[in-house]
């Protein structure tokens, strides 16, 4: 029998999404889930093997037909064994996801970072997919990174690579989940975007997001960021231009070292308010006087939105990669 698809699976902190992958790269078929939180390694992977099983029963195919199936987590990966290194909010650290996968599925299985499979996602499919040097940034609960260097995806000596919410943009800044202060996700990620809106609102400041969110602040999703900048709110507005500047100087740094022809920004805050943060972004970046003169990377929106985990995903599970 043919083999004539492959599965990528994006699995995050909210939501399981797979998607049933043509040899083309395009998406025939998906199916999301919310990702099981409290439970135990054996049932995590239990949600996962159904997710899988739901998919092809619903694309009316067989295993038989599926070439490969790649697996995108937000966590450092160890993706020449399949093995899960260390994840903050998900039940499986230590485990070797593409083992347990495979006494399921007896085709070749991928797992690596989201953010790693959201870059070769963009360099098989998006916006990088004739360069040879890409930057991706995935700003969303937190901020994820990829590097496509010399046209291959690049993970690091002990895979750890790539961890761009990490680097340092102030000295002493605010802490990190990770530990470290000043981390660029301490300033771009939703939750200290969320954490700085909820201190300022404590302090006494006013903002649209107490009325749409019905007085709640523990949450705050990205559509709503969007909802407050469209009204012009003054804190929601103050707080986002902070964060797109410390990513424009996160850029300036990447552009020093790396030197990419695209540095592609995606994620739910940047498909949230992407329209808002963009141009501030370039702006901070443009201004660097240096690289004004020298450097020609494009700083753009990533134009496959989460499909870019599901696509990179696939595109590292196909036996011919």
């Amino acid at each position: 029998m043919l083999k004539e698809y492959l599965i990528g699976i994006d699995i995050g902190g909210t939501k399981m999404e797979a998607g049933l992958v043509a040899s083309s790269g395009k998406i025939l078929l998906r199916r999301k889930v919310k990702t099981p939180l409290k439970c135990t390694k054996k049932e995590f992977v239990l949600s996962v093997v159904n997710l899988v099983r739901e998919l092809i029963a619903e694309g009316d195919i067989s295993i038989k037909e599926i070439s490969g199936i790649g697996i995108g987590i937000p966590g450092v990966i160890d993706p020449v064994h399949g093995k899960v290194l260390l994840i903050t909010n998900l039940p499986l650290t230590g485990i070797n996801l593409a083992t347990e996968l495979r006494k399921s599925f007896k085709v070749h299985i991928t797992v690596g970072n989201d953010a790693n499979m959201a870059a070769l996602g963009e360099h098989r499919a998006g916006l990088g997919r004739n360069a040879h040097n890409i930057v991706n940034i995935s700003v969303g609960t937190g901020v994820g990174g990829g590097l496509i260097i010399g046209g291959k995806l690049i993970t690091g000596s002990f895979f750890a690579g790539g961890e761009l919410g990490h680097m340092i943009i102030q000295m002493d800044g605010p802490k990190c989940t990770c530990g470290k202060k000043g981390c660029l996700e301490a300033f771009a990620g939703r939750w200290a975007i969320e954490k700085e809106i909820r201190a300022a609102v404590k302090k006494g400041e006013k903002t649209v997001i107490t009325k749409y969110g019905q007085g709640k602040l523990k949450s705050i999703k990205s559509r709503l960021l969007k909802k407050a900048l469209d009204k012009h709110d003054p804190l929601v507005t103050r707080v986002i231009k902070e964060a797109s500047k410390a990513l424009g100087a996160a850029c300036v740094s990447i552009m020093h070292i790396v030197d990419p022809e695209y540095i592609i920004l995606g994620g739910g805050v940047i498909e949230a308010c992407g329209d808002f943060m963009l141009p501030l972004i370039r702006k901070a970046a443009e201004s660097d006087p240096f690289l004004s003169t020298v450097s020609g990377c494009i700083i753009a929106e990533s134009t496959l939105g989460d499909d870019s985990i599901i696509l990179g995903a696939a595109a590292a599970a196909s036996p011919d990669r």
